[in-house]
């Protein structure tokens, strides 16, 4: 089941790295649109704003907008250029056009054009020029007329006085008809020139659509005009030709249309301005529903890609919990089978081990019942015996037991959690034999692993086993012994602080470990003093011997312990120690027997000779 359900969880994530790139896809696909529509004129920049800094957040509005029943009628510039003339008008109200009036259009009308104007029809000569149709001939001639020759035969007058007949022919009325002819030309003509210039179509945008029909008809309006003009010049030259002036109507009354509906255009716009802010968001949404019409394809192949996403995940889902509940039925099953004895037998081995390894044998711990309880026995003897212990066995006893704790071995429910370790002083009671040992263990149970890494700073990187672990101590040797004493390794995993309390309570300080360098003199010290305790005299010579040469002086004493002169089975005792690793849990001088105090020192005399260093030892041990 364990292996099936993982098999599954990875299926899962499967699933879901592929539907994150198949996202990521179309999460891009929608940011072009704001590379299109943004930068530049900015003029859509408004539309995007609180869009533009998140792929994620323009991809999910694109999807969110509603889309349209049916496809816009207009594109992207042309909600553009509404928007460039909201903002170019803004505040301006656009006056609506006058209407186009051609004042002299009733000229058209005139029935004068249509008649035959002639002269005196009781002139001797009417019925000759009525006959011939030629009048208007006559009157041309007449004003070529001079004193003695004849306009019309160029030849000198003779005595019967035509040209006073001829001009009897062109009476009063002829002459009026002649001149009202004339002054309609005039009034025609100059109404004509008086029509007004309408140029707006050419600087509104929005009117721009009417722009072509109104042109055309104004063209056709005055070549109407005109060709009338033309004709009324006609007819004041020949006054007896009939003529029909084209109207003039039609094309006023087309190019009032269009003026008609450009302001209806000016009044739509114009309410536009008086809410300029309300019509520009209302572009903002018809922009974005443009761009969701546009996009629907993608989002629909993007929709059902999600839909079969979630059917498969949500079936892993259904797959995952039926069999995490199986899982967990097991458990239940040999959480019950294995309670209270799961690590029971194995802490009871590991602490009474650490006692033995401690040189403690007189006492040991034993199960208890069947409730995962110990008690403490000596021997065989079953009779209580945690009252006889001394305070430092019981400190001891306390510690084992709480680092067995810290681990999980004691408690199952303990083991998965992260745990952050605090120990204040436990060496407190105990004596210098056990210092040394504890401090071992310590740091074997609750220091992280090292890792040599040349990337990190401190060339190190490490493993912790616990989320954070402190240490309280009054002891000075104890703090060594729990200190990395090799620099790198220390600020990869250590921090120094000192407590101090005064009247207004504790304060916490940051701490060097080169401010307390100078206690180096304490290991001599220790060492040069016979009555200290063998095991600390021991540790303060290997504390000085991996101080000195691995730290400060950076030598490898390997070759050193390799001569014939600490071969000697008598310095064997002093090399195993030496040589052991700082971290072990391996046997420590417990049996006095193993340690001799004078061969010790010969053996740390010949350390520091053989190394070169002779000088030094007689320094630190006060030898003349």
């Amino acid at each position: 089941m364990y292996i099936e359900n993982q098999k599954l969880k990875d299926e899962k994530k499967t699933e879901e790295l592929a539907y994150k790139s198949t996202k990521s896809r179309y999460i891009d696909l929608i940011w072009k649109i704001k590379t299109l529509y943004t930068g530049g004129d900015r003029v859509l920049d408004f539309c995007f704003t609180g869009l533009k800094g998140s792929k994620e957040t323009l991809f999910h509005h694109v999807i969110s907008v509603k889309l349209l029943p049916n496809a816009p009628t207009e594109d992207i510039d042309q909600i553009k250029k509404e928007i460039i003339q909201l903002n170019q008008y803004k505040g301006t109200i656009i006056p609506k056009i006058p209407e186009f009036n051609f004042i002299a259009q009733s000229i058209e009308n005139q029935h004068l054009f249509e008649e035959v104007i002639t002269g005196n029809p009781n002139s001797r000569v009417a019925k000759l020029i009525d006959k011939l149709h030629n009048s208007d001939w006559v009157k041309a001639g007449l004003e070529l007329d001079s004193p003695e020759i004849c306009p019309f035969c160029q030849r000198p007058y003779g005595n019967d006085n035509i040209i006073s007949e001829l001009k009897s022919y062109f009476n009063k009325d002829y002459e009026n008809a002649l001149d009202e002819i004339k002054i309609m030309r005039d009034r025609y003509k100059r109404a004509f020139e008086q029509l007004p210039v309408i140029d707006i179509f050419s600087q509104i945008d929005f009117l721009s659509d009417l722009k072509k029909d109104y042109n055309n008809t104004c063209t056709l309006l005055k070549n109407t005009i005109e060709s009338n003009i033309r004709k009324i010049d006609e007819k004041y030259k020949n006054p007896s030709v009939i003529i029909k002036l084209d109207s003039t109507v039609e094309y006023l009354n087309k190019i009032n249309e269009i003026i008609n509906s450009a302001n209806e255009a000016i009044d739509i716009f114009n309410k536009k301005i008086l809410s300029v802010d309300i019509e520009i968001e209302e572009l903002k949404q018809r922009f974005w529903s443009k761009i969701r019409y546009d996009y629907n394809q993608s989002i629909i192949e993007f929709n059902n890609q999600t839909k079969d996403f979630d059917k498969k995940t949500n079936k892993i889902n259904e797959q995952v919990k039926s069999l995490t509940s199986q899982i967990e039925e097991q458990r239940k099953i040999i959480a019950t089978e294995q309670n209270n004895i799961i690590n029971i037998d194995a802490s009871i081995s590991h602490i009474n081990g650490m006692l033995v390894d401690m040189g403690i044998t007189d006492f040991k711990i034993d199960k208890y019942g069947e409730d995962g309880l110990y008690r403490i026995i000596r021997g065989d003897d079953d009779t209580p015996v945690f009252k006889t212990l001394s305070e430092g066995e019981r400190t001891i006893i306390s510690i084992l037991y709480f680092l067995e704790a810290c681990q999980g071995v004691l408690n199952k429910e303990l083991s998965p959690k992260k745990r952050i370790i605090v120990i204040d002083d436990p060496i407190s009671s105990l004596s210098n034999l056990y210092i040394f040992n504890i401090g071992r263990i310590l740091r074997s149970i609750l220091y992280p692993k090292y890792k040599k890494d040349a990337v990190s700073k401190t060339g190190y990187t490490i493993e912790p086993k616990f989320e954070q672990v402190f240490i309280l101590t009054h002891s000075l040797y104890f703090f060594y012994e729990m200190t990395e004493m090799d620099e790198n390794k220390r600020h990869t995993s250590q921090a120094l602080f000192r407590i101090s309390k005064s009247e207004t309570g504790s304060k916490i300080q940051n701490m060097h470990y080169e401010h307390i360098q100078s206690d180096y003199q304490a290991y001599w010290m220790a060492i040069r003093d016979p009555e200290t305790s063998p095991a600390l005299i021991a540790n303060c010579m290997r504390n000085i011997i991996e101080y000195f040469f691995n730290f400060v002086e950076k030598k490898d004493l390997n070759n050193v312990f390799s001569t014939a002169k600490f071969q000697q089975l008598k310095y064997q005792a002093f090399l195993r120690y030496i040589n052991r690793e700082s971290h072990s849990l391996g046997q420590n001088i417990y049996d006095f027997k193993e340690f001799d105090y004078t061969i010790f020192h010969e053996a740390l005399k010949m350390v520091f000779e053989e190394s070169g260093y002779s000088e030094h030892y007689k320094k630190m041990m006060k030898l003349k």
